[in-house]
Order: C-alpha cells, then structure tokens, then sequence
C-alpha cells in the first residue's frame, strides 16, 4: 500500500489569488526586448489611494506597474499590477490584473487588507514622452484584519469600482 500527499483544489477564496499569480509569471517570462523598454513615473489620483507616486515598466504591449500611495496619511497603500495594452496607436486600450495592499493605523488598532484588482481602461500617449491613463480598477478583498480586534466579519466579497486618473512622464532624451 502506498501513501500519496494529499492533494487540495483551489478553494473559491484562492481563485483570484492563483489567477492573478499566474498572469503575473506569464508577463514576467515574456520576451522583453531591450530596444523597446522603458520606464514611466507619475503620480496618480484615486484608485488604490488619494493621492500615489507610480512606476511603471513598459516593455512592447505589457506593463508592471508599482504604485505607492496614501489615503489620509495615517495609512501606507502599495499595489502591484500587470497591463496588457491592445494596439499601438496614441490611445491604447488595457486590462490588468494586481494586488493591492494597505496598512492604516486607527485609535483601536492597526489594520491590513490585501485586494485583487482588475484595471480597465485608457492610456493617451498626449506626445514627447508624455502620457495620462484613465482607469476602473475592479477590487475584492481577499484578507482583511480591521483595527478593532473585536470586530470580527468577513470581507465582502463582492467587486467594488474605483476610478484613477494618472500622468506619466518618460525620462530621456
């Protein structure tokens, strides 16, 4: 007789987090050609914080995109997303998939959550290194621990939408 590991499904739970892991290592192993790399830094309103200093690596028609924000600077905000960009005209469209994490500080307590997003939307190449984005992130939280370690619920698990507005700026010459 012989004994095999057991074995475990992704749980719905999992779902999310397994696909947004996949979609990441397909970018990451992806041709990157050096010609066609580059580097955008900006700064973002809405979305993952009030107000966030972004980077984003480009490279032919995907982006890895960091964001470091704040919403009342009593909380640290720090997302990771991947874009896939359709087309190559001065207006491209995108899709993405992130994960988003966020710390803040209350009188009760500190608090964490950690969110699966999904970004739709519009990238405007507006000339010479320039560029603004226009976005929905779709979010769901996966983990969430509130300041109060009385209150014990559940995260919701339904999709919410927050829009983001962004400007990016290429450096070089």
């Amino acid at each position: 007789m012989t004994l095999s590991p057991p074995t475990r499904t992704p749980t719905r739970a999992h779902r999310p987090l397994l696909a947004a892991a996949t979609f990441l290592t397909a970018l990451t192993i992806a041709e990157t050609g050096a010609a066609s790399a580059q580097y955008r830094f900006g700064v973002s309103l809405g979305g993952a914080s009030t107000v966030a200093l972004v980077v984003e690596h480009r490279w032919a028609h995907q982006g890895l995109e960091l964001q470091v924000g704040t919403w009342q600077f009593r909380d640290l905000s720090l997302s990771v997303t991947a874009r896939q960009y359709v087309g190559s005209y001065r207006v491209e469209p995108f899709v993405g998939l992130g994960l988003w994490g966020i710390v803040a500080r209350a009188e009760e307590g500190t608090g964490y959550g950690l969110i699966a997003r999904i970004p739709t939307g519009l990238n405007w190449d507006i000339g010479s290194r320039h560029a603004v984005s226009m976005n929905i992130y779709l979010n769901r939280a996966l983990a969430l621990k509130r300041p109060d370690p009385e209150d014990r619920r559940p995260p919701r698990t339904t999709l919410i939408p927050l829009p983001e507005f962004s400007y990016r700026i290429q450096p070089g010459s």
